[in-house]
């Protein structure tokens, strides 16, 4: 009976686990793209390459969405 509880708990904690690691790596999505839309706002007729090369950055390591990619380079392109 007590092994049954110990691996009831062991798999709680494996579930809590998961779903911590989940909203952390959703958080420092956000942060990125958070980071990048603050700097395509604050300069971004100065530097249109760097936010390019940023925003490429951001799309090829999975941070962001094809759909966030494109939203994002009109918004550059159109400044």
């Amino acid at each position: 009976m007590i092994i049954i509880i110990y691996i009831l708990i062991f798999l709680i904690l494996v579930f809590v686990a998961i779903i911590g690691f989940k909203a952390a790596s959703t958080g420092i999505e956000a942060k990125q793209r958070n980071k990048l839309n603050r700097g395509i706002t604050k300069n971004s007729k100065k530097n249109i390459t760097k936010d390019l090369s940023k925003l490429n950055y951001l799309y090829k390591s999975g941070a962001i969405t094809r759909k966030e990619f494109q939203i994002a380079k009109r918004k550059i392109l159109k400044n």
